[in-house]
């Protein structure tokens, strides 16, 4: 069975390489494992619809016409762009849920 984008994504890259992405981007160069158009293109094609469908869900379907523009059709510019806005997203996504874990649980030691 394949694995989820999400998944991928949690396996390739420790708390510290998401904080490097969420902090300085994959074009930096710190996604190691998506810098290629062949590694993008491909984390594309396999899984076009969840990506699509979770950039949609945060932050609107409107960015998914401006990258195609940006790129003036080049699909290949088009894919890599879309899968390095979704792990930066995601990345986001799991080092605030991490954060919150932490203040949750520093919280609860207060509160005892």
């Amino acid at each position: 069975m394949t694995q989820s984008p999400f998944d991928v994504i949690k396996n390739d890259y420790t708390i510290e390489e998401l904080n490097d992405i969420v902090e300085h981007g994959c074009a930096s160069g710190c996604a190691h494992n998506h810098i290629y158009y062949t590694d993008t293109v491909s984390f594309y094609d396999e899984h076009e619809s969840d990506i699509c469908d979770y950039i949609t869900d945060a932050i609107g379907s409107e960015f998914l016409t401006e990258t195609f523009d940006n790129n003036e059709g080049i699909l290949t510019g088009y894919k890599n762009d879309i899968v390095w806005t979704f792990i930066e997203l995601y990345a986001m996504e799991l080092i605030d849920n991490i954060d919150n874990e932490e203040l949750e649980d520093s919280e609860e030691l207060v509160t005892v």
